[in-house]
C-alpha cells in the first residue's frame, strides 16, 4: 500500500522550465494546485468534463484542448427509451478554447462564426453553471442550462500523478454534488432536479506520454434511511507504478483517500457483461457494475487516435470506510476502458 502526501497549501504544478514541481506531488481535499503548464509542445492536455445524471437520464459536456486540437463533445442517454445521441467538434490546435490554470476558472469554447456552438462552464456562488449550445448540421442542436450545487466545505479528490519529471497529470474529481436544470435536443427534453440528481466534474491538466491507457469508474448514491450521499471515484492503468492513485470514497462531502490500486475485471470482447471492480490490497471496494448501455466511441485522425468503451449502468456491492459498511444497490454510474494515442 502506498503512503501518499496530503497537500494542504496552494502550490504550482510546474517549474519554470515546464517540468513537474516535485513538491506538488500529492493529493488534497480541495484544489490547491495552479496548473501553470508551459513548453512540452504537443504533450499538454487540458480538459473540463461534466456529467449530470439521475435515474432516468445522463448528459455530458466536455471542452478539451490536447495541443494538437480542440475536441468538444456532448452526449446524452435517455434510460427510459434507451435513446443515445452524441456530437463532436474538432478544431485545429485548440482554436476557440479558453481554459484557465485553476479549477475555479471559467472554461469556454466558442466557434469562430458562433454558428457551431458555445459551451461555457463558470463558477458561481453556489457551485457551477453549465451553459451549452451545440449546433449540428443534420439534427437538432444540443442545448443545456444547468446549475451544479456544491455545499460549503464539500471535499473533492485532487491528485498529481507523476509519470516522470516531464510527464505528469493533475486531476480534480468533484462528485456527489447535485444539479438542477434542463437538457434539450429536438423532441428530447429532460429536467434535472436537486436531491434527485448528481453531477461530476473531471478537471484535467497535464503533460502526457504519447500512448496511454486507463480505466475509470464513478458513481454516487443516497444510501440507507438517512439518505447519506456515498460515492466513489476509481481508476487504474494510467496510475500504475507512480506511487499515487485517483481512488477515493466520499461520504456526505467528506473524502476518504484510498492509496491502494484498483482492479477492473471485465470482458473486453463482451463489455456488456458485468464488471467487477475492487480494491487490490483491502476490502474498501467490492462493486459490480451491470451495464445497461455501451458507449463505444472511436476516432482515428492519424497521429491522434482514441477508443473508449464507456459502460453506463448500475452498481451493486459494498463500500467500507473504517468500521462502516455501505450497501450499494442499483446506483447509477459508469466505468470505462480507454486507449489513446495523443
Amino acid at each position: 500500500m502506498n503512503i501518499e502526501t496530503e497537500i494542504k497549501f496552494p502550490i504550482q504544478l510546474c517549474k519554470k522550465n515546464g517540468d513537474l514541481n516535485l513538491d506538488s506531488i500529492g493529493w488534497s481535499r480541495q484544489p490547491m494546485h495552479r496548473c501553470n503548464l508551459s513548453r512540452k509542445w504537443l504533450r499538454k492536455k487540458r480538459w473540463n468534463y461534466w456529467a449530470v445524471y439521475d435515474d432516468e437520464f445522463l448528459a455530458s459536456f466536455t471542452i478539451s484542448d490536447i495541443d494538437y486540437a480542440g475536441v468538444i463533445f456532448c452526449y446524452f442517454w435517455d434510460r427510459k427509451s434507451n435513446t443515445f445521441d452524441e456530437a463532436t467538434l474538432i478544431t485545429p490546435f485548440g482554436s476557440g478554447c479558453r481554459m484557465g490554470q485553476m479549477v475555479d476558472n471559467d472554461a469556454v469554447f466558442e466557434s469562430k462564426s458562433g454558428k457551431s456552438g458555445r459551451l461555457h462552464f463558470s463558477r458561481t456562488e453556489e457551485g457551477y453553471h453549465l451553459e451549452v449550445f451545440f449546433n449540428r448540421k443534420n439534427s437538432a442542436p444540443i442545448q443545456a442550462s444547468i446549475d451544479v450545487v456544491v455545499p460549503m466545505n464539500w471535499e473533492s479528490l485532487n491528485v498529481v500523478i507523476p509519470f516522470s519529471r516531464s510527464r505528469f497529470q493533475f486531476t480534480e474529481k468533484l462528485f456527489g454534488v447535485t444539479a438542477r436544470g434542463t437538457v434539450q435536443a429536438g423532441d428530447v427534453r429532460h429536467t434535472f432536479r436537486e436531491n434527485q440528481s448528481f453531477a461530476v466534474l473531471d478537471f484535467g491538466r497535464g503533460a502526457w506520454p504519447y500512448s496511454s491507457k486507463w480505466n475509470w469508474a464513478n458513481m454516487s448514491a443516497r444510501v440507507g434511511k438517512k439518505k447519506e450521499i456515498v460515492g466513489v471515484n476509481l481508476g487504474a492503468g494510467w496510475t500504475d507504478g507512480t506511487g499515487y492513485t485517483e481512488n477515493g470514497i466520499l461520504v456526505d462531502g467528506r473524502l476518504y483517500k484510498i492509496p491502494t490500486d484498483m482492479v477492473f475485471e471485465f470482458d473486453i470482447k463482451n463489455p456488456m457483461r458485468p464488471w467487477k471492480i475492487f480494491s487490490k490490497d483491502s476490502k474498501a471496494i467490492e462493486l459490480t457494475l451491470t451495464p445497461e448501455y455501451h458507449r463505444h466511441a472511436v476516432s482515428n485522425l492519424g497521429i491522434i487516435a482514441s477508443g473508449v468503451h464507456q459502460m453506463l449502468g448500475r452498481f451493486d456491492g459494498i463500500i467500507r470506510v473504517g468500521r462502516n459498511e455501505y450497501a450499494i444497490e442499483g446506483a447509477s454510474g459508469w466505468a470505462e476502458d480507454h486507449v489513446a494515442r495523443w
